[in-house]
């Protein structure tokens, strides 16, 4: 808070010097702060005095005076001293009724307050002042004002009367921003106690174009804004609007502003005006009017307001015919249906008036309708599944309804109220944050709903995704509420049926190591080991689980309970790529399937078999030829052979291969010198100097020439001849 005397007291210590401490002199101390104190010598030369620390001065030789400051005036009973002195007793003694400054100011503005035209208005003013302080424009105002009438007026009243008569201004005011002017009658006077002066003038002030007349009030921070300023209007005219309307009170056309808590200096504004009648308005503190709830109390409340710095009078007046139920003064009234004995469905005539403190009013009537019917409604719910193909109604009579996880979950309202205003819809669950879905007489709307964070899931540990997990409950809520503020209210458990699959997750290992590209299982070597230990299901326990292996499609017989199934071991497989299929069911029937492939290497060495032998040309016994020999190589790994047919040999190769698609295969060309008769037969000779045979089923023999055809048959011809000449000889025997 702005305190213009304090403001003067500082100015006058600005400049002032800070007394040294000296050896020897004057030693003033005190056990606190001192506060706001003044502090001079026996000539009057003031001393810095710092208000927050404890006095430890040590002043030169002489007469000294401490007063102490309330509010920026000097008080009574200061403490003298010439010697060593605590001041502690004397900043702690209590000042019952503190020197202050005391008066009044009143503006009457007589008018005319209109747009270009002169206005009138009266001044009067009057301030009273503690002898203990005086005229701030005077020296030495500290030392009070009877020591600056004897050091600048010789003791003479009369003058310094005159002197005031001359340096004090009116101090009042600015009409549309051009001081108002007028002469001033001033009285001045001084008495044992108090002095000050009394004033009143004639003022007048030019309006300007626009449309709206302002006050300025000027805050200088002098010894008269200390009292606080009356200003009157004439009628139909009141203050509309000012900045400072938190130092403003009383009427819109006699209000008073205090000027010594205005913490600024400047100018306080005031808008001038015509009178209005206030702007009339009324709601519903718990609903829409016109609608009111028969079984709740209403309370209807005025937005009122007026062009004004003062309030309007609030009057309601609820009827029911010619029969007046309620009329109370206030700015808000509670209609209790049941308490007046009213029924319901029935219709009342409510008004409001509002009245300024001119008289002006405004009102307003409307009819209002006792409610005492819950909203009605039309509901449809429906899910629908992605493996479902038709939607399925749910039975929303029952509290408790359930949905398969993943779901979309879809609700249609229609609703009405038996006077026809309109219903609020207000859908809530607590599915997730903020979930809320708001309408106005008819609404839908859909969501998925899916198990809740607690399901079993990879980011649990292996025991923790084991166990069992409850179905996730979600709560919904319908709430219809009508312009009366009758609520229809209807909730649900919904519970997330289990609608997700198993997930099965086998792990390979062969040796104890994982399966993966730099460890694969070989053919004829170390098995493969399977464990499902990472696998789970969201709701049930991984023991309520049942389960199947196929691999390559044949189905494995391992058991089907998890005891049997967490771990197991592969049959041998031969080389190549197999297909491990991992079925799991959980209690409600949903499947879940993992398929995956692996591969078997080949075994490892020199596994070769010859596939195909051809011979190349016609040559027979004797003759040159070659044969196109193919080999399959079975194994993997580094290794070397040659072919030979007989003495004739390839050079050494080095065999190509086998891999998991399949062996490798090689042909080869062995160039023959002379072929042998008989059947041909391929050697394989390994690098370790081991052989092994391959009889091929092809045969080499000579061509038959003419001569060699007629030796051939020659011997069955003679044998024939014979035979026939040995039965002829027979037969003529016979007949003898």
């Amino acid at each position: 808070m702005r305190k213009a005397i304090l403001l003067v007291v500082v100015l006058l210590l600005a400049p002032l010097p800070i007394v040294s401490a000296e050896e020897g002199t004057v030693y003033l101390w005190s056990e606190q702060a001192p506060g706001t104190v003044l502090l001079w010598d026996d000539s009057g030369n003031l001393t810095s005095v710092d208000p927050e620390q404890p006095l430890n001065m040590h002043l030169p030789e002489g007469n000294w005076t401490m007063v102490r400051l309330i509010e920026g005036i000097p008080q009574d009973g200061g403490l003298v001293f010439d010697s060593d002195t605590n001041a502690t007793d004397f900043l702690n003694q209590s000042i019952e009724t503190p020197l202050a400054i005391s008066g009044s100011a009143h503006l009457d503005v007589l008018g005319p307050i209109e747009q270009s035209v002169q206005m009138n208005a009266t001044w009067e003013s009057s301030i009273s002042i503690p002898n203990t302080l005086g005229h701030p424009d005077l020296p030495n105002a500290h030392l009070g004002i009877e020591n600056q009438i004897l050091n600048e007026f010789g003791g003479n009243n009369t003058q310094f009367f005159d002197w005031i008569s001359s340096n004090t201004e009116i101090g009042c005011c600015a009409y549309d921003k051009i001081d108002m002017v007028g002469d001033a009658n001033i009285t001045a006077y001084v008495n044992n106690e108090t002095w000050g002066w009394s004033m009143d003038a004639n003022l007048t002030g030019q309006g300007d174009g626009r449309s709206t007349r302002l006050l300025w009030i000027p805050i200088t921070g002098d010894l008269a804004d200390q009292t606080n300023l009356r200003i009157t209007l004439p009628t139909p005219h009141e203050i509309r609007y000012s900045p400072q309307s938190d130092y403003i009170s009383g009427l819109p056309d006699d209000f008073v502003i205090n000027r010594a808590e205005i913490p600024v200096t400047g100018n306080a504004t005031i808008a001038l005006g015509t009178n209005v009648a206030p702007t009339v308005g009324l709601h519903a503190e718990n609903g829409q009017l016109p609608w009111l709830p028969f079984g709740q109390l209403s309370q209807i409340v005025s937005d009122c307001t007026d062009t004004s710095i003062s309030e309007p009078t609030n009057r309601f007046i609820l009827r029911d015919g010619n029969t007046t139920l309620l009329d109370q003064e206030a700015p808000s009234i509670t209609i209790d249906a049941m308490f007046l004995d009213l029924t319901p469905s029935s219709w009342l005539n409510l008004t409001l008036e509002c009245t300024d403190p001119q008289g002006l009013m405004s009102n307003q009537s409307m009819d209002v309708y006792i409610d005492g019917v819950q909203p009605s409604r039309t509901l449809q719910m429906q899910y629908l599944h992605p493996d479902d193909i038709d939607p399925v109604d749910v039975d929303y009579g029952n509290q408790s309804i359930s949905i398969p996880s993943g779901a979309v979950l879809s609700g249609a309202v229609q609703a009405g109220d038996d006077s026809n205003p309109p219903v609020d819809i207000e859908w809530t669950s607590n599915k997730s944050s903020g979930w809320i879905h708001l309408g106005i007489g008819n609404h839908a709307w859909n969501d998925i709903f899916v198990q809740g964070q607690h399901i079993n899931g990879q980011h649990l540990s292996i025991e923790d995704r084991h166990q069992t997990k409850p179905l996730t409950v979600y709560s919904l809520q319908l709430n219809l509420t009508d312009a009366a503020g009758n609520i229809l209210i209807q909730h649900w458990d919904v519970t997330v049926a289990d609608r997700t699959s198993p997930t099965p997750r086998p792990a390979l290992s062969v040796d104890g190591n994982y399966y993966g590209d730099l460890n694969h299982p070989i053919e004829g070597g170390s098995p493969v080991d399977v464990s499902l230990d990472e696998s789970w299901d969201d709701i049930d326990a991984i023991e309520d689980l049942s389960w199947t292996v196929e691999v390559n499609g044949d189905t494995l017989d391992i058991g089907t309970t998890w005891n049997e199934v967490q771990s197991f071991t592969l049959p041998q497989l031969p080389a190549g790529r197999h297909a491990l299929v991992v079925n799991a069911t959980d209690s409600s029937g949903n499947t879940g399937t993992h398929s995956m492939m692996f591969v078997v290497e080949p075994p490892i060495g020199a596994l070769y078999r010859i596939t195909d032998v051809v011979k190349i040309g016609d040559g027979g016994p004797g003759d040159p030829g070659a044969l196109n020999v193919t080999i399959a190589n079975d194994g993997q790994g580094e290794s070397y052979f040659r072919l030979c047919y007989l003495s004739d040999c390839t050079s050494q190769f080095r065999a190509v291969e086998a891999s998991v698609d399949g062996p490798g295969e090689m042909t080869h060309i062995i160039s023959v010198t002379e072929w042998a008769t008989g059947e041909v037969i391929v050697e394989i000779q390994y690098s370790d100097n081991t052989t092994s045979e391959y009889q091929s089923g092809l045969m080499i023999e000579a061509e038959m020439t003419p001569l060699m055809w007629i030796l051939l048959m020659l011997p069955p011809l003679i044998g024939l001849v014979a035979f026939l000449r040995l039965k002829k000889e027979s037969e003529h025997e016979g007949t003898e």
